[in-house]
C-alpha cells in the first residue's frame, strides 16, 4: 500500500489538530493508500518539512510556490474559505471606524500575500493610511496594538480568529475584507500524480457522504471541496494595487517572485 504524508498549513492546525487526522483517516479508507498526517509545531518547521509532503494544504503563498517552483498538482479547495484580512483598532478608542484609518499608521505583516486584500480594499473604499508599518509576524502585529505602537491593524481572519478571549479583547474589529480570491488549496507531489485522480475524486465527494465524511468537513469547517487548477492559483500574484506600493514602504508585497513566505 503507498503511503501518502499530508501536511497541513499550521495556521489550520493551531486548534483541534486532531480532525487532521481524522481527514487522513477517512482518505485511507477510501482512496487505496495509507495516509499519515504529519503536524508542524510552526511555519518554520512546516517550511522545513515541505518537500517532504506528498499531500499538502497550503496557504495561497505556498501553494503558487509549490506549482511553479516544485510542480505539484492543485487537486481541490474549499468552496467556502478565502482568505481574508480583518481591520482592527486600539480598544481605547470611542466608536473607531473604517474612515479613521486614512492618514494613519497601520500595522500589518507587508510580505504576506493576503495583506494585498486589505490594500485591495482600502483603496476601493477610497481609504488611504499614511503608512503601513510592517512586522515579520501577525503576533507581532497585534503587540504592535496592544504596545501602543500603532493605532490600527490589518490581521489575517484565521490568525485573528484563533486569538483568544483575552487576546480579542484588547482590540477592537471594525472592518472585515470578503474579497474571495485567494484560498487555501490541496496539492499533491508530481511522484503521486498516478494518485491524483483518485484523491481528488474522494475530497470532492466527502459531501455526500453522511456519515464520515460529512462529519470531518464540519469539523474542520468546509462545506465542500470542489476543483482548482493551477490558472486559478497562479492569477493571485496579479492582484491589482493602484496605489504603489513604495509609498507604503512595502516593496514585498508587490513582488510577484515565490520568494514571498508567509510566516506565523
Amino acid at each position: 500500500m503507498t503511503t501518502i504524508k499530508l501536511m497541513v498549513c499550521p495556521h489550520d492546525t493551531a486548534k483541534n489538530p486532531e480532525n487532521w487526522y481524522k481527514l487522513a483517516l477517512y482518505l485511507t479508507k477510501n482512496v487505496g493508500s495509507s495516509v499519515i498526517f504529519k503536524q508542524s509545531i510552526d511555519f518554520p518547521d512546516f517550511h522545513q518539512q515541505l518537500m517532504n509532503g506528498e499531500l499538502i494544504y497550503a496557504n495561497p503563498q505556498d501553494s503558487v510556490q509549490l506549482i511553479k517552483e516544485h510542480g505539484y498538482l492543485p487537486i481541490a479547495r474549499p468552496s467556502n474559505l478565502s482568505d481574508e484580512i480583518v481591520f482592527v483598532a486600539n480598544k481605547n478608542f470611542s466608536n473607531p471606524k473604517m474612515t479613521d484609518l486614512t492618514g494613519s499608521t497601520i500595522s500589518s505583516v507587508g510580505s504576506m500575500m493576503v495583506t494585498k486584500i486589505g490594500m485591495i480594499h482600502l483603496q476601493k473604499n477610497d481609504i488611504r493610511p499614511a503608512k503601513i508599518n510592517s512586522k515579520k509576524s501577525w503576533m507581532a502585529v497585534v503587540k504592535s496594538i496592544f504596545r501602543c505602537e500603532v493605532d490600527y491593524a490589518m490581521i489575517y481572519k484565521d490568525f485573528y480568529d484563533s486569538l483568544t478571549k483575552m487576546s480579542k479583547s484588547g482590540l477592537q474589529k471594525i472592518g472585515e475584507t470578503k474579497n474571495g480570491e485567494i484560498h487555501h488549496n490541496v496539492l499533491i507531489s508530481p511522484e503521486l500524480k498516478d494518485s491524483a485522480q483518485a484523491v481528488q475524486t474522494c475530497l470532492l465527494n466527502m459531501h455526500k457522504n453522511n456519515n464520515y465524511g460529512q462529519e470531518v468537513l464540519t469539523a474542520l469547517n468546509i462545506k465542500t471541496f470542489i476543483g482548482v487548477n493551477s490558472d486559478e492559483i497562479l492569477k493571485f500574484e496579479n492582484l491589482h494595487i493602484s496605489q504603489k506600493i513604495n509609498d507604503y514602504g512595502l516593496k514585498s508585497i508587490n513582488s510577484s517572485r515565490s520568494t514571498l513566505r508567509w510566516d506565523s
